[in-house]
C-alpha cells in the first residue's frame, strides 16, 4: 500500500506536550497520529459517506450519519449465542 505524507505544523505547547509522552511511553508523535488517525478513520469514512450521500440536506446527513454509526457500532459488537 502507498503512503503519502501529510505535514501538521504544531504550536510548541503541543510539540512539548508530544515530547514529554514520548519520554514517559517511547511512542513518538508520528506513531502516536497514526494510531489516532487509524482509529477514528470508520468515523471520517461515516462522515465522508453521509456527506456524498445527503445532497446538501443538513436533516439527511444528521440521519445518515447516525446511522452509519450506529451500523458501524451493531457491527463491532460480539456475537452472543
Amino acid at each position: 500500500m502507498s503512503t503519502d505524507t501529510l505535514i501538521l505544523p504544531v504550536n510548541k505547547q503541543l510539540l512539548d506536550l508530544f515530547k514529554r509522552y514520548e519520554a514517559h511511553t517511547q511512542v513518538t508523535p508520528e506513531q502516536y497520529i497514526e494510531a489516532l488517525l487509524e482509529k477514528t478513520q470508520p468515523t471520517l469514512q461515516a462522515v465522508v459517506d453521509a456527506l456524498d450521500e445527503s445532497g446538501g440536506d443538513a436533516n439527511a446527513l444528521a440521519q445518515l450519519f447516525a446511522s452509519k454509526m450506529a451500523q458501524m457500532s451493531t457491527a463491532a459488537e460480539p456475537v452472543q449465542s
